[in-house]
């Protein structure tokens, strides 16, 4: 295993690199919203990324800021690096270490002093304040790359320069900037690179400017057009290696004949070829010799024949044996496969009839009901069959295993037989051994499987006769080697002749005739010599043409590229300017062209009439094209992903319209920053402020007016009392509630229960006594049996807790649980002891360390969707929202082939009405248990509660275009605009008339969930102490293991 990992650590190094990118590019055409499972092949997301304008404009600031960035630091980091190679190399050392500190530094406290510079600066952030930033941290990427080149540039070249009379600026550019070329190019590479990926920096310097990064990260979760947009980077990157490679290729293949033609090696293998054949026919001419194939034709047949089974031996397909155990190792292999496979379908055609058989329980539409019937026909036919083969399969593998206990019994029998036998024959012992061996493998063959046992019986022959097989071929042609030689002879041209001649004279006497025939052997073999001598002359003369044909080859190519300009004959060639520059000339050109569409572009998407800030993924995409399309304008979309971020960053530009949570708005409304809201411009919605007011489309939801309500604002100017209503329109609102995973539906429709978690519900007496189960619930939680308290219970139970890591929700579980309240109360009182807010906050601490302490209680972002989804949990804390999308059809939809198809034919008008069995195994519900001895201002405090949030639109004091606000105020809360907002991000509307269509008409889960706890309270604004609780939360944090 060592060996192989050591051979095999650069493929594993690669896969891990590559196969998450493949996987990328893969699912970017995937037909679904998933990001995990493939839903069929399609360019959906491509489309939507080209028609995704926030994103599309988010890239044209990512490409325009790296090409800015990457000019100016190329060339603030190439004249650094021209000076720091002038003075002393100590000096230049400190200045290089300095330049460095960037590269060492961590990101995040480069981004915070560069923020902090530019504050105190008086600059606004914007574009100007992204490149500077940008610039900061390219630089030294530049000279880092340049500076070790500019060193190592011989002296003797500068010098050389200067006495030619090249002034500072001719030697830089005729000889220090070529020499300086390629690494320019590669510290140009790594900038560009390096600020269109950068995200930290971006993130606190952009201002109104969103990169690509900044971008990604805001966004609440991640959707499939990121792969799309992956994809297409990887593809320009591709395209651009190869056409880079293509041209480096060439401009080597011409550097290494250059180098061939100074060195005298071009085409030296072809030289070398017809200098040995030209050497050979000399060889043959002056030795009167050459080589004679073999006329005896045992030789050559054995040469031949040793040929062939050289041939054989070295082809993976030439023993019949070996193609055949190939071919039973394959058949093997797919039949196993083949029975596993059966055993999967079976399952999952299962798993689809009770799905669908549960579906129809809420269809009345009998054309519906009719297709669906029809669907299950076609899947009972196909369980049929599968588990007709399932019964075969389980059949023979019971009877194989009664086999293999019966031929157990027989080995035991005979080797009992053998152990009582009283001096045995050497006959005997051979029989019993033989077939107690025979038994033994037939029992092994039952019990590993039939198909099993011979496939690793086929591997192993295989094995044996590969190794065999490599054997013979040493052999072989070691063999053949000598036959070679027997057949290719090295003879003289005229042998017959010699051998008569010699015979002739080795003869004592010899008459007239025989010297007379002597006379004419010899006369003859010098004929015969001469004849060949021409031949093998005619010979040397064609291979000398193509040997002169090269060299004259190489001299025009020698005379090309190195002329000698002391020859009388010598013409210099007429060396225009565009010939000599026209590498710059197309290079020049690219980039001016590229520069120019990049600003032309960037100038375009950034000529705005409405900023808008808001939370990543937290409007329907599809709108803001609407808009910008129905008025003729264009929107600066942009996202973040904390209150405290988008407070932040109102000091370093101005958004004209911002979407704060409510406690957030108080701040911004107590320091001045809002206007009110002018609700007599407001055409679709009934204004909270006025209670004679009506005949609009929507309505304030009542639960969400009163908790409202009591969000106070004092006004900064005349400090009037207000509340948030004054200032802004919900976006969205909704609870933090419990809830529970009760178990999941086995293939056949059955509730397996979670019996752990059923077991400590039942022990914790919260479920309700008289509740009869129904087709859509099985269990049902008593509100005021339940507490917050429930959560430390089933932490110390070891149960496995998922909860929402914000830190006021966090903390909110324990003022809950202790005082009943969602947060610290200025006049709280616990049994006639008042408590001031430090000291409720650090009682709260107490407890809430007591919880998340524990190895079983985990704290999550955005994947406590995923957590729920999956069900690894057995009680959660989340919003409703999250809860609704995290057990939607559509967070993670199953690719079912033929059978998903034909369900995706069905008309989808009541497809949100088609749930999964969620609605069955997730139960949901809001502690409101009585509790004793709180008092706040001298009321009792009766009941538990939750947080009720709401994220607020509200219009900037520095709005710029107050007219188009409302026209976008007027568009997004349109009726149909309400909808697809809904639709888009599964979260509560505001306005009871949403909330309706929505509870009515989309199943039991949003009937159940979509709606909020309509008496739970808002967190107040208090900047003092919830300073104080995050703090808290943050040592609490940074103990848990």
């Amino acid at each position: 295993m060592k060996k192989f990992i050591k051979s095999s650590y650069f493929l594993i190094m690669m896969l891990f690199i590559y196969v998450p990118i493949a996987v990328m590019i893969v699912f970017s055409f995937n037909n679904g919203n998933s990001l995990n499972n493939w839903e069929g092949f399609s360019f959906k997301w491509y489309e939507y990324l080209i028609n995704y304008s926030p994103f599309i404009k988010s890239i044209t600031v990512s490409l325009f800021v790296a090409m800015v960035s990457t000019i100016i630091s190329l060339i603030i980091g190439i004249m650094a690096v021209v000076g720091l190679s002038k003075i002393k190399r100590k000096t230049a050392d400190n200045w290089v270490r300095v330049a460095n500190i960037p590269l060492v530094n961590a990101d995040v406290i480069t981004a915070v002093a560069l923020m902090i510079l530019f504050v105190l600066a008086g600059a606004k952030f914007g574009i100007l304040t992204l490149i500077a930033a940008h610039v900061s941290f390219n630089v030294p990427y530049v000279i880092i790359t340049v500076l070790p080149f500019m060193n190592r540039i011989d002296k003797n070249i500068l010098e050389a320069s200067k006495d030619l009379g090249g002034s500072s600026r001719q030697t830089f550019y005729k000889v220090i900037f070529p020499i300086l070329m390629p690494c320019i190019i590669t510290a140009a590479a790594i900038c560009f690179a390096m600020s269109f990926d950068d995200f930290i920096i971006s993130y606190f310097t952009g201002g109104d400017q969103t990169n690509v990064s900044t971008f990604i990260y805001t966004a609440k979760r991640m959707q499939p057009y990121i792969n799309a947009f992956g994809t297409i980077l990887v593809a320009v990157i591709i395209f651009v290696i190869l056409v880079w490679n293509i041209i480096q290729i060439s401009l080597q293949r011409r550097k290494d004949i250059k180098f061939q033609i100074k060195n005298g090696d071009y085409k030296l293998k072809r030289r070398s070829n017809l200098e040995k054949d030209i050497e050979y026919f000399q060889n043959c001419i002056l030795n009167n010799s050459s080589i004679k194939l073999s006329k005896n034709p045992n030789n050559w047949i054995k040469y031949r024949f040793l040929q062939i089974q050289l041939k054989f031996l070295n082809s993976k397909n030439h023993d019949k044996k070996i193609s055949k155990l190939e071919w039973k190792k394959e058949l093997l292999s797919k039949e196993i496969k083949s029975e596993k496979r059966i055993f999967l379908i079976s399952e999952k055609l299962k798993i689809k009839k009770s799905q669908i058989e549960n579906k129809i329980k809420t269809i009345k539409n009998e054309k519906k009901l009719i297709k669906f019937e029809q669907i299950i026909n076609k899947l009972d036919k196909k369980i049929n069959n599968y588990e007709k083969e399932i019964q075969w399969i389980n059949e023979r593998n019971e009877l194989d295993k009664e086999k293999a206990r019966q031929i157990e019994n027989q080995i035991l029998d005979l080797n009992q037989e053998l152990a009582n036998l009283i001096n045995p024959t050497q006959k005997e012992l051979s029989w019993y051994k033989k077939k107690i061996n025979s038994l033994t493998i037939k029992m092994n063959y039952l019990l590993e499987g039939r198909n099993n046992w011979k496939l690793r019986t086929t591997i192993e022959k295989l094995a044996i006769m590969r190794q065999k097989n490599e054997e013979q071929a040493r052999e072989k042609y070691l063999l053949f080697k000598e036959a070679e030689k027997k057949v290719y002879i090295n003879t003289s041209l005229v042998k017959k002749l010699n051998n008569k001649i010699k015979k002739m004279q080795e003869l004592n006497e010899i008459s007239e005739l025989e010297k007379s025939n002597l006379v004419k052997f010899e006369k003859r073999r010098k004929e015969k010599i001469d004849w060949f001598k021409e031949f093998y002359q005619n010979k040397i003369f064609l291979k000398k043409n193509k040997l002169d044909k090269i060299y004259q080859e190489i001299k025009s190519k020698k005379d090309k590229f190195f002329p000698n300009v002391l020859e009388e004959d010598y013409i210099p060639r007429k060396n225009n300017w565009i010939k000599r520059n026209w590498k710059q000339m197309i290079m020049g050109s690219s980039l001016l062209i590229s520069f120019s569409l990049l600003t032309t572009a960037y100038a375009l998407n950034n000529v705005y009439d409405l900023v808008i800030g808001n939370w990543g993924s937290y409007i329907d995409p599809t709108l803001l094209t609407q808009f910008e399309n129905e008025n003729g304008v264009k929107i600066n979309y942009q996202q973040y992903d904390s209150n405290e971020s988008l407070y932040n960053k109102t000091y370093t530009f101005n958004y004209d319209m911002m979407v704060p949570s409510d406690y957030m708005v108080q701040k911004m409304a107590g320091e001045g920053m809002l206007q009110e809201i002018d609700w007599s411009k407001v055409e679709n919605i009934n204004s909270p402020l006025d209670s004679n007011s009506g005949g609009k489309d929507l309505t304030y939801n009542e639960g969400l007016n009163n908790v409202q309500k009591e969000s106070v604002i004092i006004d900064s100017e005349n400090g009037e009392q207000k509340d948030i209503r004054n200032y802004s329109i919900p976006w969205f609102w909704g609870d933090v509630r419990i809830v529970f995973n009760l178990g999941y539906l086995n293939s056949n429709g059955e509730f397996v229960r979670n019996q752990k978690l059923v077991d400590f519900l039942e022990e914790s007496n919260v479920l309700k006594e008289d509740f009869n189960p129904t087709e859509n619930e099985w269990y049902q939680i008593d509100p005021d049996k339940l507490s917050w308290n429930i959560l430390w219970e089933a932490a110390n139970k070891g149960l496995n807790l998922a909860l929402n890591e914000d830190p006021k929700n966090v903390f909110m579980y324990g003022f809950e649980k202790l005082y009943g309240n969602v947060g610290t109360k200025n006049d709280l009182t616990v049994n006639d002891v008042k408590l001031t807010k430090k000291e409720q906050i650090d009682n709260v601490a107490e407890e809430i360390n007591k919880l998340i302490s524990k190895n079983n209680v985990g704290l999550y972002g955005d994947q406590l969707l995923d957590k729920v989804h999956n069900k690894e949990f057995d009680i959660a804390v989340m919003y409703n929202g999250d809860l609704l999308w995290a057990t939607d059809d559509e967070y993670s939809s199953e690719d079912e082939e033929e059978i998903s198809n034909e369900i995706t034919d069905l008309d989808d008008e009541n497809s949100s009405k088609e749930e999964s069995d969620f609605k069955f195994t997730i139960i949901s519900e809001i502690p409101n248990k009585s509790i004793q001895n709180v008092k706040v201002n001298d009321v009792e405090v009766k009941n538990e509660s939750t947080n009720l949030w709401s994220d607020n639109l509200v219009i900037n004091k520095a709005n710029r275009n107050i007219d188009l606000t409302y026209k976008f105020i007027n568009f997004i809360f349109s009726y149909d605009s309400q909808i697809a907002q809904v639709e888009e991000t599964r979260t509560t509307s505001g306005f009871e008339e949403i909330i309706q269509e929505i509870k009515n008409n989309s199943g039991v889960q949003w009937e159940k969930w979509y709606l909020p706890h309509q008496e739970g309270q808002a967190f107040g604004f208090d900047e003092k102490f919830d300073n104080y609780l995050v703090d808290k939360f943050n040592e609490i944090i940074s103990t848990k293991h």
